[in-house]
């Protein structure tokens, strides 16, 4: 029985070491959008740094190029209409979509982006004020971690089906 490994930890990687990128990269893409939601009209300046912050994490993630490329504009404009409120809680399904592209998670798996968008209605049902916001981001977030561990769960059963991706699948860095 061969272990698990995540398929991203066989790319060859111009500058720094994996675990390094992983964690830069998840934690800036956390504070980014956490600091893009903190946008007040007495805080503007979260609205210039958050999107930047965010951008610069999904640039770190150890991925293909292309998949980090390709999330990235998606990514950052689902975190800007995070601020509109319940109305867009819908958002968190892309932030979790870009996830899974960027992390090289198999087709399967982006049927957990169907709990983000589920999870959306009862937000806008019941989150109807500027102060509920906390709610909105709060349980919008818990679900997009949940769906991003369902979603490596499924990668590691199908992963047993496939074998580990060759380097010469990923000529650029």
């Amino acid at each position: 029985m061969s272990t698990w490994t995540e398929p991203t930890r066989h790319l060859p990687l111009w500058w720094g070491g994996y675990r390094g990128r992983y964690i830069a990269g998840l934690v800036t893409i956390v504070i980014g959008v956490a600091a893009t939601n903190l946008t007040s009209t007495y805080s503007l300046w979260f609205l210039a740094i958050g999107p930047a912050i965010q951008g610069i994490g999904w640039l770190l993630l150890p991925s293909a190029p292309w998949r980090r490329l390709l999330v990235l504009l998606p990514c950052l404009l689902a975190g800007l209409a995070l601020l509109a409120g319940a109305s867009f809680a819908g958002s968190f399904a892309v932030l979790l979509a870009g996830w899974l592209l960027a992390r090289h998670r198999p087709l399967l798996s982006y049927l957990t982006v169907l709990f983000p968008s589920a999870a959306s209605f009862p937000l806008k049902t019941f989150a109807h004020e500027y102060g509920q916001n906390w709610i909105v981001l709060s349980v919008g977030t818990a679900v997009v971690v949940a769906s991003s561990w369902l979603a490596r769960w499924i990668a590691m059963r199908m992963q047993k089906a496939r074998p580990i991706p060759s380097e010469s699948e990923y000529t650029l860095r």
